[in-house]
């Protein structure tokens, strides 16, 4: 049976991009998106840790975000930020916990 697992992803205060995270050994990749905020996020996808491309539309209130393509790295890029402290979660099934 594959184990549930849940990874916090940096949201930056400011613009600019937190640090990407290693989410490939999740399935079913889905990122919510928290918190009380006024601002603009992108969520961005990577295979190779190097070169980023959005994920979704711009996120600019709590809710979801399913990620459709096996990517290794997710991160979030700030676009701007006027308040709040959004917080970032990714999840997924971790089938190698078996």
């Amino acid at each position: 049976m594959a184990r549930p697992e849940r990874l916090a992803l940096e949201v930056p205060g400011s613009a600019g991009t937190g640090k990407a995270e290693n989410v490939f050994r999740l399935r079913d990749k889905t990122v919510q998106i928290s918190g009380a905020f006024a601002g603009s996020l992108q969520l961005e996808g990577s295979i190779d840790g190097e070169d980023f491309a959005p994920i979704g539309a711009r996120v600019t209130e709590p809710g979801f975000v399913l990620v459709p393509m096996a990517v290794t790295f997710l991160r979030i890029h700030t676009l701007e930020l006027t308040s709040g402290a959004p917080k970032a979660t990714a999840s997924g099934f971790d089938y190698r916990a078996l």
